[in-house]
């Protein structure tokens, strides 16, 4: 647990760097394969970097089948606040136990079906890491920076 805490500071810690065009998305896109493809990476970071990945590799991929150019800071934007979202997620649920820590990630899992990005409605793919005993139980199909925000009302919210 604590290799992921790190590896996700540092991902922030990256975020708040000046980038070029698109460098947030690659880096972050390129840390998460890298993880995914490490022998040494344990269970945990590899099915987080796995989520990382895939989240990044579909948005990217709706992206360009809406238009043949893709605004660079929208990429990195939406790269940077999945990366704030999934920080925020793990800080909430490892300081919490039973009833309260499955309230919490309903709360993550609500923020992320609530702010679509494309609308899909290929729910199967969109809603293949929403099972139960999955680590990053969220939607493909997020716009992350609303989600990021959404989240943190209703944390507020759940904690008042």
């Amino acid at each position: 647990m604590k290799r992921i805490i790190l590896t996700l500071l540092a991902l922030l810690l990256v975020g708040g760097m000046q980038c070029r065009a698109q460098e947030v998305f690659n880096m972050v896109l390129q840390s998460a394969t890298r993880v995914v493809n490490s022998p040494t990476s344990n269970f945990t970071a590899t099915r987080v970097a796995q989520f990382k990945r895939t989240a990044l590799t579909y948005m990217r991929d709706k992206a360009f089948e809406q238009s043949d150019s893709v605004k660079a800071s929208f990429l990195d934007t939406q790269a940077y606040y999945l990366s704030e979202f999934m920080t925020l997620f793990f800080n909430e649920i490892l300081h919490v136990q039973g009833p309260e820590r499955k309230e919490r990630i309903y709360l993550f899992m609500q923020a992320s079906r609530e702010c679509p990005l494309w609308n899909d409605p290929d729910k199967e793919t969109t809603e293949s890491f929403i099972i139960a005993d999955e680590l990053t139980p969220f939607s493909l199909d997020t716009d992350w920076d609303k989600a990021f925000a959404l989240a943190q009302v209703l944390l507020r919210q759940s904690k008042e």
